[in-house]
């Protein structure tokens, strides 16, 4: 799949599943959950033990199905061995050229971290694909939108406070998908070995996004 099949899929999904799970048997166990409840953009980051592995043995049960990624990912050396393993998404909280240009090298989807309009035009030029703009909590669906006036190119995943309950706002002022993480993949879930609700949350998020599309 060329990465612009990769970006088609990702904004046809809405969501991309982050994972920061402590053990590699049960973040398996999560993805697949997610999997189950339809959520086929999956991002394991490297705060996970041994991520490269577990999205490189995702990458190999689910085959074509299911975009991958790696996520936290700050030096082009990571980049380039997530990317060898399989990743079609290479996930940063900051920007940097490096990683970029290693991305743009290998035709794989980018998307480095920013927050301010300064950080997404140097995102931008320097090629991300994607801007994750971090932490958006911080600031609510609304600075998207103010984002976009100026800058209506760029390709916003806000990331980190995003959960059912607004993510269709998020959706509404321009988002062109979203990066949830403790929102959708619960420690708490994962502890009780509660797999089924993380499948039944997978569903909740999507139908919120499908919703808001439609609104």
């Amino acid at each position: 799949m060329d990465k612009d099949s990769v970006l088609n899929r990702i904004h046809e999904i809405g969501v991309i599943g982050i994972f920061r799970v402590d053990n590699p048997e049960d973040c398996a166990k999560a993805m697949d959950a997610l999997r189950e409840g339809g959520l086929h953009a999956l991002e394991v980051t490297l705060t996970t033990p041994n991520a490269i592995q577990v999205m490189h043995e995702a990458k190999k049960r689910y085959g074509d199905e299911t975009i991958l990624g790696v996520g936290t990912v700050l030096d082009a050396e990571t980049a380039g061995k997530a990317i060898e393993m399989g990743a079609q998404i290479v996930v940063s909280p900051s920007t940097h050229k490096e990683i970029i240009e290693v991305c743009r090298r290998y035709d794989v989807v980018s998307c480095p971290g920013a927050f301010t309009a300064t950080e997404v035009v140097q995102a931008m030029r320097w090629g991300a694909d994607l801007v994750k703009i971090f932490p958006i909590s911080q600031v609510g669906p609304s600075y998207i939108k103010a984002l976009r006036g100026p800058l209506p190119k760029a390709r916003y995943v806000p990331t980190g406070g995003v959960d059912v309950q607004n993510a269709g706002d998020y959706m509404k002022a321009g988002a062109f998908c979203l990066g949830v993480g403790g929102g959708l993949v619960s420690k708490k879930f994962i502890a009780a070995k509660r797999f089924d609700l993380l499948t039944q949350a997978a569903r909740e998020i999507l139908k919120a996004v499908r919703d808001a599309r439609k609104a």
